[in-house]
């Protein structure tokens, strides 16, 4: 058993056993992400305020009433004897190295902390906002944001031997999410050398959790997802009342008991003090209650496939470490729970396929859960398959109702396409795909720019200046700033119609705030709402026509990496507090913007970015594969490896997939 490290220090673990090699990753993880542990461990208890203060208050509220603790302990439980025994030896390698200032894990923990990753990756804070939206402004704006205007970013894609120079299928991708530092992936690679269940995996896991779960390389077969963004959960409005000691909601046929216990949320308050705050954990025939409670205005309970199943998925991860062929990855993935994703896979033998997988409720007309799933998931192959969190094909009615637009997947299949007309594809240029920084979706702003022919002055200067750019989002182009901040200014002017009023803000707390910030949602449907007739009751041409004045009264800005740097944030920063001196990664210039394919989202569309691309992979089945992460492979700021990744991924590169075992 040992854990040999690459040039960027990057864990690759060998094993004689299937439960030696989850031992010595555990050791790994231990050593590399040792305070990160610690977080996640913390997020997934619902202890971080006990560190972070009263700014992590309310996710330790949110953690306790969503029963992560419950679900992962049931989820354990429900696990195959060999996958409890996999998971159990790699908690058993993560403590033996953890940091004895740190509490140990529990077998259940990593099971935990994969369920913290996907808690509010997922529809349900959607849903709170559009009810929010519809009491506020009415039912009658809805369409508006429903027009494939969620956000996305993730990008997956596979193309097939005939494409290539190789002639074996090479796959690629980009996972979005929130920038941390660490970061929520490491990569790793797994090599077990026992004769009867040899596997050699190289991937990126949730630090915390065993194996390679959604994105892995097995020699002869790889994979990769991105979120399909299913209509797989329900946010149910509960009516609660207090009777007696006990709480009671309104069922379907009459009121019904609510299961009640409570429980002790402590806040660091200074150095060693602390103050405690109950926290009321009820649960209805539908789900956990995550917002509200009695006698609160609104209450919601989550109902989810996991919570209703007792299972997060995990039974895969061992049947992905040993596939062979494009059946073996897809055959494991039969057990998906969730988040329901899109799977592209490849094989050697040239097989290639997209198919949704997890779990999605049929419902009744009522929205009640029937207790059946959903079984025809769409499937598609062909030699180009590209998933962006769109809705890919018609099928995708049986998925969903809302979808990111389909820009990202339509620039992607036109970059391959004009790539493959060229010569045979490689890893390189198809890496080069997930780099790209034109911006697509906002053609329809520029559309609505040209239609603006009476402007004079300055104004028609800015006018065809943007109408003469070539819509690239670079670090340097000081065209793309002046776009950013016309459709700043567009936004603005939306957001703030009289049919809005009382839109923005977030009724259930800052937590739930980045869901209900009505000008992030105007700008991602903005191409809907620039097509529709007097959105909100407003003209939309003279809204952007006061955009391109106030824009031309100013002198031009810097380029657009001046003020468009990623801030990877600490976990101090997501709790409001500043990050520790020394532990704050550096701020470098990034291109892209939202609904690039590299889609670099920036704070309130022209400031810093902490949403991206959290890792980019090119698996080739030729053996030419390639990857990145948006720092290194170290959680610890002075170590070499804390960011030396970080120059080749903010400049949208990867780097080969080292072989240090080759030289042993």
């Amino acid at each position: 058993m040992t854990i040999v490290r690459d040039g960027h220090g990057i864990p690759h673990v060998v094993g004689d056993s299937v439960l030696a090699v989850a031992r010595e990753q555990g050791r790994a993880t231990a050593q590399d992400r040792a305070g990160q542990l610690e977080v996640e461990r913390r997020r997934a208890e619902g202890t971080c305020a006990e560190v972070f203060g009263e700014g992590a208050r309310a996710w330790d509220e949110l953690a306790r009433r969503a029963l992560l603790v419950d679900l992962a302990r049931r989820a354990h439980a429900a696990l195959s004897a060999e996958s409890r025994a996999f998971v159990d030896a790699y908690v058993e390698g993560l403590n033996e190295d953890l940091d004895p200032a740190y509490r140990p894990w529990r077998p259940w923990t990593p099971l935990a902390v994969f369920a913290v990753q996907h808690l509010l990756f997922s529809g349900f804070p959607s849903q709170l906002w559009r009810r929010h939206l519809a009491a506020t402004a009415g039912e009658e704006w809805l369409p508006l944001f429903r027009t494939e205007g969620l956000p996305g970013g993730s990008n997956a894609l596979v193309v097939d031997g005939s494409l290539t120079d190789s002639g074996l299928p090479i796959l690629a991708g980009d996972p979005h999410r929130v920038i941390e530092a660490p970061g929520c992936y490491a990569q790793v690679r797994l090599v077990c050398t026992d004769p009867d269940d040899p596997f050699d995996v190289a991937g990126l896991t949730f630090v915390g959790v065993p194996g390679v779960q959604h994105f892995g390389h097995a020699g002869d077969v790889a994979w990769g997802i991105t979120n399909a963004v299913a209509d797989d959960e329900d946010a149910y409005a509960e009516e609660l009342v207090r009777h007696g000691d006990a709480v009671i909601a309104r069922g379907p046929s009459g009121w019904e008991p609510v299961a009640r216990r409570t429980e002790l949320v402590r806040v660091r308050t200074g150095a060693g003090t602390f103050d405690a705050h109950e926290v009321e954990v009820l649960v209805t025939d539908r789900g956990p209650v995550v917002v509200g409670g009695p006698g609160e205005p609104e209450a919601y309970s989550l109902r989810t496939p996991a919570y209703v199943l007792g299972d997060l998925g995990l039974d895969t991860l061992l049947p992905l470490l040993r596939a062979r062929t494009a059946s073996d990855v897809t055959g494991a993935f039969a057990g998906w729970v969730g988040p329901v994703d899109n799977l592209v896979v490849g094989d050697r033998r040239g097989a290639t396929e997209h198919r949704v997988v997890g779990r999605i409720p049929v419902r009744d007309a009522d929205r009640r859960w029937t207790g059946a799933w959903v079984a025809d998931l769409p499937r598609r192959t062909g030699p180009v398959l590209v998933t962006a969190n769109d809705r890919a094909t018609p099928d995708f009615a049986r998925v969903g109702a809302d979808f990111a637009p389909p820009h990202r997947a339509r620039r992607i299949r036109a970059l391959l396409d004009g790539l493959s007309a060229a010569g045979p594809l490689t890893p390189e240029a198809v890496a080069g795909v997930l780099a790209d920084d034109r911006q697509t979706a906002g053609a329809a702003l520029l559309d609505a720019v040209a239609v603006l022919v009476d402007l004079s002055g300055p104004a028609a200067t800015l006018r065809d200046r943007l109408l003469a750019w070539d819509r690239r989002m670079g670090a340097g182009s000081v065209a793309a700033a002046l776009f950013a901040q016309v459709r700043e200014h567009v936004v603005e002017g939306l957001s703030g119609a009289p049919a809005l009023d009382g839109v923005d803000g977030s009724p259930h707390g800052e937590l739930f705030a980045p869901w209900f910030d009505l000008r992030s949602r105007i700008r991602l449907c903005l191409p809907a709402i620039l097509a529709a007739d007097k959105p909100f009751g407003v003209d939309v041409l003279q809204v952007v026509a006061a955009a391109l004045e106030e824009v031309a009264r100013r002198p031009d800005p810097e380029p657009w990496g001046s003020g468009h740097v990623v801030v990877p944030l600490t976990a101090q920063q997501q709790f409001g507090l500043p990050a520790p001196e020394g532990a704050a990664a550096p701020c470098v210039p990034v291109a892209g913007d939202d609904d690039c394919v590299c889609a670099t989202r920036a704070l309130g569309g022209v400031g810093a970015c902490v949403h991206g691309p959290v890792a980019r992979w090119v698996w080739d089945l030729a053996g030419r594969s390639r990857w990145v992460v948006p720092l290194g492979a170290s959680g610890d700021p002075a170590s070499p490896h804390h960011h030396d990744q970080q120059p080749t991924w903010a400049a949208g590169g990867t780097l080969p997939l080292e072989n240090p075992l080759e030289s042993r």
